[in-house]
């Protein structure tokens, strides 16, 4: 009986082994048996590109320039006199017109130095007068004075022979004597008036002279008392208020010239001697910006003779070609500077150029490097494009427009609908 149990229970150990053998035999045979997958070559990705197709032709580059609005004719006006402001004419900001009046200083003292100053031509006037008047009397005096000479000489002469005879006194020789030599001087002294006339004269004159000066001095320190504009522009300071006692060079008023506005920008040093061969050359190098919602066009005149401290480039000076617009001095403006036209120079997208020097051309759907060499830029439609030039780009290459960031030579692409051309 216990052999008997014995063996059910090896019987009951027994399964779990065999349905676990079971299932790896199934198990086996159904990978032994499964089907064999086909073999499959992995297919090289094209990558999805924008192109554009270029063309060779005559192309200006252009600059981008900040611009600065200022004018050589920027000036100062001060007092010339001592006097009180009276009034204010025109205050800042306001335009004026050439020879208008800005503000007026009292002007009683400056009248009263003119009356003193005529006073005193009135005067040496009169004095030359006198002197003409005392010459012409002088040289009518002269020969009478000649004359009385003649005749103390004589009447000395006879006392002489008188006393020689012992028929007269000493005392009467020696009166004659007197009145001869009282006689000489006179003459003397009239000839010597005479012979000073001119120097007197010269000397009335050049006083006089002095005097007119003076009055001709008190007559523009009168005028000066009212300050006029020296051309058209705009007032952008007054310095004064009317009560203020001012002095002699204190300034009153600030202004500048607002038909002669020039603007200055900095041009990049690289491009220096290309603008200076075409100024030689008198080729016109026109600027454009926008001021007031509308496009102004300007020329370049000069360029600055200094290249400031610290700065990247030289100053170039630009004018309106129209009349000056109405624009504030130290405004800045956003300024496109037309370079002289280049043959032979495609027109690219900015997002085409690779390592700053490198084009992809795209050939047989795949990528080609072309090194290439930058001339510039150009501004069209508030887009930005590159101007290059280069042996190998021909008329009609399509180019790759976009950036990838795996671009190499022989990258497989696959050039997408609504591709640009861009001539």
């Amino acid at each position: 009986m216990h052999a008997s149990i014995r063996s059910r229970l090896n019987r009951r150990r027994l399964l779990p082994v065999l349905l676990v053998l079971v299932a790896v035999v199934i198990a086996g045979l159904l990978i032994a048996l499964r089907p064999t997958p086909p073999e499959s070559t992995p297919e090289e990705k094209a990558w999805p590109i924008q192109t554009t197709v270029i063309e060779p032709a005559s192309r200006s580059p252009q600059i981008r320039l900040l611009g600065r609005v200022e004018t050589p004719f920027r000036s100062t006006l001060s007092a010339a006199v001592t006097a009180d402001v009276a009034r204010l004419v025109h205050l800042e900001g306001q335009h004026v017109k050439r020879d208008d009046i800005i503000l007026e200083l009292e002007d009683d003292e400056v009248s009263l130095l003119v009356d003193q100053r005529q006073a005193d031509l009135a005067e040496l006037e009169s004095q030359i007068a006198q002197e003409r008047n005392q010459y012409d009397a002088d040289r009518q005096l002269l020969d009478r004075e000649k004359s009385l000479v003649a005749l103390a000489q004589r009447a000395l002469d006879r006392e002489q022979r008188l006393s020689e005879s012992n028929l007269n006194s000493q005392t009467r020789l020696d009166q004659a004597r007197e009145a001869l030599q009282a006689a000489e001087i006179s003459l003397v002294n009239r000839q010597l008036a005479v012979a000073n006339h001119d120097s007197r004269l010269k000397s009335l004159k050049a006083k006089l002279d002095r005097a007119n000066a003076l009055l001709a001095q008190a007559g523009l320190d009168l005028g000066r008392t009212r300050i006029h504009a020296p051309f058209d522009g705009i007032i952008t300071e007054i310095d004064v208020s009317p009560g203020e006692r001012v002095r002699p060079g204190e300034a009153l008023v600030s202004l500048y010239a607002s038909d002669d506005l020039e603007v200055r920008a900095q041009i990049p040093m690289n491009r220096i001697p290309t603008i200076q061969q075409a100024l030689a050359n008198d080729r016109a190098l026109t600027a454009t910006t926008r001021l007031g919602g509308v496009s102004r066009q300007l020329h370049l005149t000069r360029l600055s003779g200094q290249v400031n401290t610290g700065a990247g480039g030289v100053d170039g000076l630009f004018r309106f070609t129209d009349n000056a617009p109405d624009a504030a001095l130290n405004r800045t403006l956003d300024m496109t500077l037309e370079l002289p036209a280049e043959p032979g120079l495609f027109s690219v997208p900015v997002a085409a150029l690779y390592d700053e020097h490198t084009l992809y051309r795209v050939q047989d759907g795949r990528l080609e490097a072309l090194d290439v060499q930058v001339m510039g830029d150009r501004f069209e439609q508030d887009r930005q494009f590159l101007l290059v030039r280069s042996d190998r780009l021909r008329d009609g290459d399509r180019i790759l427009a976009t950036q990838l960031p795996n671009a190499i030579s022989g990258l497989k692409v696959s050039v997408m609908d609504g591709a640009t051309d861009h001539g």
